[in-house]
């Protein structure tokens, strides 16, 4: 019985040294996320129109970009070690059927309000990719001296 119960502490203990790296992780995305936002920004306020739409469309943007960064993680945290192999694929495919719904709701929102411009908020949702190439590197200056 021992045994078995130090066994769970050991699994208990691993899973959250992963739970902490993965928390990192999320960190240093969102990091890249808003210094694409920032690169989107600069580029963009030399070219618009309606400055103020583009910055409110950015920051939308970027912050549903967070948002979806850190439900990635979730998902995936909540659903690997459940064993359940095709629940957990259920559960991901919704996930990503809720981010792209939330994304759609914004532009959608943002293109009938005019209160922000919807092509900059979907071109700074799209900062999680510039952000996971970059993850690494930022990973390795945020870390340099541990």
């Amino acid at each position: 019985m021992a045994l078995t119960h130090g066994k769970k502490l050991r699994k208990i203990s691993q899973m959250n040294v992963i739970k902490h790296k993965i928390d990192d992780t999320v960190f240093e995305m969102w990091i890249g996320i808003i210094l694409f936002a920032v690169v989107c920004e600069l580029a963009g306020v030399c070219f618009a129109h309606d400055r103020l739409g583009l910055t409110v469309g950015i920051a939308l943007g970027a912050a549903l970009s967070c948002f979806g960064t850190w439900h990635i993680w979730h998902m995936l945290d909540s659903s690997l070690g459940s064993g359940d192999e095709k629940g957990v694929s259920k559960r991901i495919g919704t996930g990503y059927l809720i981010r792209y719904l939330a994304l759609i709701v914004l532009v959608a929102v943002l293109y009938l309000t005019k209160l922000g411009d919807p092509f900059a908020a979907f071109i700074a949702y799209l900062g999680m990719k510039p952000a996971a190439y970059l993850q690494p590197r930022l990973h390795r200056f945020l870390h340099r001296h541990d």
